[in-house]
């Protein structure tokens, strides 16, 4: 029962995530990525101090599940935020949803007992001809260079995300899932320091629903979010974890048309239909009757 609650919420949390994400980057992108990840890393540490159980582990291995789950944070999260100053949020869904076929790509490559069969290989044309009926027809001529570069952004984000989720499941780490999100976190926020040391020094100018949106973002997206994620990732198939973004697009689309004035177009529930279609494709199981002989 935990772990469906779980799943749940966090369908719900990503289902608002990418409009929060367009929303706290409106003035900075990446301070907002960048104060999301240092705002979500201090309101984890109650957390990790009121459920501690075991010592927080800085050994060799241990360090390596924290740099590899900061992979979808620094890595993925990172790129999305830039990404997301020129595509809709519900764009943003909708790339992020392809995380199964880049999950499975991985998992194919670096899981044992992985295959990439004929069928799959169909659901993953099926869900890129779905992605390209939605970006051909409605780029915005004015900024198609900027909308372009920002498309293999998202698409590079994803790739993080799932890569990191791939590599924490191989190593098949007994690390509580508080201690995995806390390492992430801070090992994201070192990252960030790196590229831009002041940039959580000079805030700039935030409307009110740029901090809403990252209050928003580092406590439910960040804290609870993450620690859902990774308690899913830890007992739970890595494929149906990938499936969750599957679930959120429609929810997403609407969310942005509703809130935040985004156009929604018949090409647009088009491809959106196509790559949920190859995503069911490429994770059916098909099941066969095998007849018992006596």
């Amino acid at each position: 029962m935990a772990v469906v609650l779980a799943y749940i919420t966090v369908v719900l949390i990503w289902t608002t995530t990418p409009l929060a994400i367009v929303w706290s980057g409106e003035t900075d992108w990446f301070f907002g990525v960048a104060s999301r990840t240092a705002l979500g890393a201090l309101l984890i540490l109650p957390f990790y101090y009121w459920f501690k159980k075991d010592s927080f582990r800085y050994d060799f291995s241990a360090l390596r599940i924290y740099f590899f789950a900061a992979m979808p944070i620094f890595g993925g999260m990172t790129l999305m935020y830039w990404a997301g100053q020129y595509l809709p949020s519900g764009w943003l869904a909708i790339i992020f949803a392809m995380t199964p076929v880049t999950t499975g790509l991985f998992a194919y490559f670096l899981l044992p007992n992985q295959s990439l069969t004929v069928r799959k290989i169909i659901a993953i044309i099926l869900s890129l001809t779905g992605l390209l009926s939605i970006f051909i027809p409605n780029l915005d001529t004015d900024l198609i260079e900027f909308q372009l570069m920002a498309i293999i952004a998202a698409i590079l984000s994803v790739s993080f995300h799932s890569l990191g989720s791939v590599l924490v499941k191989r190593c098949g780490t007994s690390l509580p899932s508080l201690h995995v999100v806390v390492g992430a976190l801070w090992f994201s926020v070192l990252g960030h320091l790196l590229i831009a040391p002041t940039t959580l020094v000079h805030w700039p100018e935030l409307m009110p629903r740029e901090v809403y949106a990252i209050l928003y973002a580092a406590s439910v997206g960040s804290v609870i979010g993450f620690l859902l994620y990774f308690y899913l990732v830890k007992n739970v198939d890595a494929m149906k974890v990938a499936l969750i973004p599957v679930i959120t697009p429609v929810f997403a689309l609407l969310f942005g048309h509703f809130l935040n004035d985004e156009n929604l177009t018949w090409t647009t529930w088009f491809g959106t239909g196509l790559v949920i279609l190859g995503l069911i494709l490429f994770e059916w199981r098909f099941k066969t009757k095998v007849k018992q002989v006596n």
